[in-house]
């Protein structure tokens, strides 16, 4: 920004503040003056230094009232006030002397507006005007589409600008960073790999390494982060993703010593600790876990999160003595009595503690709802039907806008036969809630468990439509289009979509491998299919996709194992697996 000061202008000021305080005074200067002096005009360079400072005083009043709180004694119209008189301020210095970093400041006075970034966006498009293809103020512009979830507009900006300064490796990182953050790994690593590796910062080699993990070139992520970390050895975030690598690599040793390090360096980074939890679940060493859960920060967000590591991995007596860290600061939270719940239920097997601990969650608790579901899934689990259905009346009496009670009364229904009674519910629930996409969803699995696959597939179409991320619904059209051999090459979309939207789920990787199967892909079925069976290892469905490509690939012993699986695991239709078994 430039200079406002000048030194005559401090003279300026001086004597205007002097001026001020004499005018006050009366003036009297001997004694036969009776009228004041004329005041003295400003130049404009003291006019300029002066709303300069008004601006500033203005804005350290609004930044002390974001700091006070509930403490501050302004009230919104002060504040509003306050507000529009440093934006007017502002304005004047601008007129006289603007700057790109004046208008990123304008920009900021909006940055918080009721009406969003629009009204930042216009200042910055304003500052744009005068100093075309300022990269402060077009990273700035790009940001605010950023924060407005609309990282097309942000790239499409940031690209523009790279194709008139194509030398510029500032704007290129940030468009890479920008790429890899909407999830675009590949144009990101293409982007990024036009900076050459003697301007490559920590930055730009810690974005690289971030993408090159996500598409799995795991090597190269390994490398760029050990450089990024040698360049700026304090660079947390880099260390627990070069960790995070080396974790995906198998390299439990090296992953473990980072974040060590981490946490020798600083505790103030409690995800490395998380992270190193899990590190040691996955090496079955629940003690050093305990003991790092223990020893981190006692806030409720960290405690909980170890909570559900040690539950996941089926450690419930060490998750249980995490959990009584909650019940040291006073009053015990409603998340303490839910996990509670759920490791009497999964871990102790004794639904009746359980269900006593739910009893403790409070109608005013925002896990109320959610005690309400577990309550009757315990309750259905020990055959006490009406009674589950009576809580999920009672849900939908306390919560008509809330799905997850049309669905529960749903699904309680369908357990006990009533597949009328299931989509009568989901159909009262749709009533209320036009369109909901999980209501619509279930309406539309219960079409297909009666026959109306049409019908079901075409709710489902409705419902990608309108939600295009809604995994579970790509999926169910991906797979069905497959089961019905027809538009394949939509179907891989779909299905590859969903995957990815859910990489963790077994189910979805099954229909990946189902695709690929019903287009003659063998090599990728069989990718695919024995990633479904190690995240799902219980399916009798899977394991007979399994048997039916290791069968088309001639893996005889595999096919045969596959099929074992499935009359293992109760395939609904074990006769036919019994014929595919003889013909093998």
């Amino acid at each position: 920004m430039k200079r406002f000061s000048r030194p005559d202008s401090h003279t300026a000021l001086a004597a205007l503040a002097l001026c001020a305080l004499l005018a006050v005074a009366g003036c009297a200067a001997g004694t036969g003056a009776t009228k004041p002096l004329p005041p003295t005009p400003m130049t404009d360079t003291a006019r300029l230094d002066y709303d300069y400072l008004i601006y500033q005083d203005l804005l350290h009043q609004l930044q002390k009232h974001a700091q006070e709180g509930e403490r501050s004694t302004l009230t919104t119209q002060e504040v509003n006030d306050i507000h529009a008189r440093a934006v007017a301020a502002l304005n004047r210095v601008l007129a006289q002397a603007p700057t790109p970093e004046l208008y990123v400041e304008k920009a900021g006075m909006f940055w918080n507006h009721p009406e969003g970034t629009s009204r930042s966006r216009a200042a910055l498009k304003e500052g744009l005007e005068k100093f075309p293809d300022n990269r402060l103020l077009t990273v700035y512009l790009a940001n605010s589409y950023v924060a407005d979830n609309r990282p097309d507009d942000a790239i499409a900006i940031m690209d523009g600008f790279l194709r008139r300064h194509p030398k510029d490796m500032e704007a290129r990182e940030r468009l890479g960073q920008m790429l890899m953050d909407a999830g675009q790994d590949a144009k990101a690593l293409d982007v990024l790999k036009l900076i050459p590796e003697k301007q490559r910062t920590p930055d730009a080699l810690y974005a690289m390494g971030r993408v090159q993990g996500n598409l799995g070139m795991r090597k190269a992520a390994i490398a760029n982060l050990k450089k990024a970390v040698a360049m700026d050895p304090e660079f947390t975030e880099a260390m627990v993703e070069l960790a995070y690598q080396y974790e995906l690599a198998k390299d439990y040793v090296s992953a473990e010593r980072i974040y060590g390090s981490i946490l020798e360096q600083s505790d103030s980074f409690p995800e490395a600790r998380l992270r190193l939890i899990n590190l040691n679940l996955k090496l079955n060493d629940p003690s050093k876990a305990l003991e790092l859960a223990l020893g981190g920060p006692p806030t409720k967000s960290f405690i909980l999160d170890a909570v559900l590591m040690f539950i996941n991995d089926g450690f419930f007596a060490q998750g249980s003595t995490v959990l009584d860290m909650l019940t040291t600061g006073g009053t015990v939270p409603a998340e303490y009595y839910f996990y509670k719940a759920v490791i009497a239920d999964e871990g102790e097997n004794d639904p009746a503690k359980a269900l006593s601990y739910l009893e403790e969650v409070k109608k005013t608790d925002r896990l109320y709802p959610h005690a309400l579901r577990f309550k009757a899934q315990l309750l259905a689990a020990q055959g006490k039907d009406d009674e589950a259905l009576a809580i999920a009346a009672q849900g939908k009496a306390l919560y008509p806008e809330a799905s997850i009670f049309y669905i529960l009364e749903s699904g309680l229904k369908k357990q006990q036969g009533d597949l009328a009674g299931a989509e009568a519910s989901l159909k009262e629930g749709l009533d209320r809630l036009k369109n909901d996409p999980e209501l619509t969803y279930e309406l539309a699995m219960i079409y297909d468990a009666t026959g109306r696959r049409p019908q079901g597939l075409a709710l489902m179409e409705t419902v990608i439509r309108a939600h295009p991320d809604h995994a579970n619904a790509l999926n169910y059209v991906g797979y069905t289009l497959a089961e019905e051999g027809r538009e394949l090459d939509r179907a891989l979309v779909l299905v590859t979509k969903a995957s990815k939207l859910d990489p963790e789920n077994g189910y979805i990787l099954d229909s990946v491998a189902w695709v690929h199967f019903k287009r003659k892909d063998l090599e990728k079925a069989w990718e695919y299919i024995g990633y479904a069976v190690d995240v799902v290892d219980k399916d009798p469905t899977i394991w007979e996709h399994y048997g039916d490509i290791a069968a088309a690939m001639g893996k005889t012993r595999e096919a045969r194992k596959g099929y074992n699986y499935a009359l293992k695991y109760h395939s609904p239709e074990p006769k036919a697996v019994k014929e595919k078994l003889k013909k093998l």
